[in-house]
């Protein structure tokens, strides 16, 4: 009888088949241009501020994309996105697209970088999401942002990032508010880092039976109670369904306040809607951003 790897997995290319998202498409490298194209017409398109640093070494960056239009000098609303990548690949700069349509609703985003394995570890990737924010936070005045009108927003890992902000202690370690945010979104997540082990990005990841327990936010889905949307695609492999789903239920015997959503989508157009500026997600940035 096989041995168990991990929930009913018994070998790693099973495991691999569900987490190798750039496989899950026939055209990932048309994906990518795509990206690269509608990033680089957000920087020359919108008024931005590039490179800004958040910490000591040459990866910690925020770019800070502002409204497309003319408006008055009060504070402003604000998206903070952390990206995907699987922590070893992309930087700020081909995500930068995330801006288009909240600039055209006011809304001003900041699009952190960070250091990737294997030059650094998960851990650390952590460590520098909560910096990031911490800084965005405590400098939004100086960057044009109202800083009680912030939404956190991630996409992949950077939806695993998200998570561990939402579970930061924010109060005792940062000395914030408990919960600096008012609301999230969660985007096609790796909530359950414990298969990665077995995968064979891990070489790079180099995460540990051990590390990939303590890295899990559906075991530690207890902090930050803020308006929750999780969305996945419906053409996104059944792990990835799976770990949006229990990601939820876990917020959800939280208390939390969640909602759900499986859209017509695969790993990498899900986030068309904020080049199209329709959609769940739109609308969940509205409502709670108040545009």
């Amino acid at each position: 009888m096989s041995e168990t790897l991990y929930r009913n997995f018994t070998s790693a290319s099973e495991i691999d088949k569900q987490y190798d998202v750039e496989a899950t498409v026939p055209d990932f490298g048309e994906y990518v241009a795509y990206f690269v194209k509608n990033s680089e017409y957000a920087r020359n398109n919108l008024k931005c501020t590039l490179d800004i640093h958040y910490g000591p070494t040459r990866d910690e960056t925020l770019d800070i994309f502002y409204p497309s239009k003319e408006q008055d000098s009060k504070l402003r609303p604000a998206v903070f996105f952390i990206h995907g990548g699987y922590w070893k690949a992309t930087t700020s700069k081909e995500w930068s697209y995330i801006a288009r349509a909240l600039a055209d609703l006011g809304i001003v985003t900041a699009v952190e970088n960070y250091a990737l394995c294997p030059k650094v570890s998960v851990a650390e990737i952590v460590r520098q999401h909560r910096a990031a924010f911490s800084y965005f936070w405590n400098n939004a005045e100086s960057l044009g942002v109202d800083r009680n009108q912030i939404m956190i927003v991630g996409h992949s890992v950077g939806g695993h990032g998200v998570a561990q902000l939402l579970s930061s202690d924010w109060q005792n370690e940062y000395d914030m508010p408990a919960t600096p945010y008012i609301a999230a979104i969660a985007v096609s997540g790796l909530f359950d880092v414990r298969p990665i082990p077995h995968t064979t990005a891990n070489p790079i990841l180099k995460i540990t039976p051990e590390n990939a327990i303590s890295l899990t936010p559906v075991l530690t889905a207890d902090h930050g109670k803020v308006p929750l949307l999780v969305t996945v695609g419906s053409n996104e492999t059944t792990e990835f369904l799976r770990q949006s789903k229990d990601f939820a239920a876990a917020c959800e015997q939280s208390e939390w306040q969640v909602s759900s959503a499986i859209l017509e989508r695969n790993h990498f157009n899900i986030l068309d809607e904020f080049i199209h500026g329709e959609g769940v997600m739109i609308d969940f940035i509205k409502h709670h951003l108040k545009i």
